[in-house]
């Protein structure tokens, strides 16, 4: 559970109303990187843990969190959320309407942060190869 925080830390900023910037999407894809998980784990632990907990303030709360939550904030909502199932919203609100909802939300977003991914991915890839290459020079130069 706890390397699982991290994750749905990075994830959950995707349901607050302030206006996702790229900067955001970098942070949140090397929080995801860091993670260790697969595109498709990520996509589970957020459809199945942070989008239902946090749904209702992207969807329908009349006075949503607009400033994003703390690391600990998030621990707290997810882990109710996935030990107590159903909130208040999914006890009023057909699952089906809410699943079209937020899948509707969290496919769009989720393209732009695998965007990042790639991105993060192929710098990464490049450093590694420049240090490769500088230690194939500096072994040459050795050698010689």
């Amino acid at each position: 559970m706890a390397n699982r925080i991290p994750v749905w830390h990075a994830l959950s900023e995707l349901f607050y109303r302030a206006r996702i910037q790229d900067q955001d999407y970098r942070w949140m894809a090397q929080r995801l990187k860091e993670s260790g998980l697969s595109r498709e784990e990520i996509f589970v632990i957020l459809d199945e843990e942070v989008a239902p907990a946090l749904q209702a303030n992207l969807l329908y709360n009349p006075t949503p969190v607009m400033d994003g939550w703390s690391e600990e904030n998030i621990k707290q909502l997810v882990t109710e959320y996935v030990n107590k199932k159903p909130t208040i919203i999914e006890r009023v609100i057909p699952a089906r309407i809410l699943l079209k909802h937020r899948r509707k939300h969290i496919l769009s977003e989720l393209n732009k942060l695998y965007f990042e991914l790639d991105e993060l991915k192929k710098f990464i890839d490049s450093i590694r190869k420049q240090r490769s290459y500088k230690s194939e020079l500096s072994s040459s130069k050795t050698n010689q």
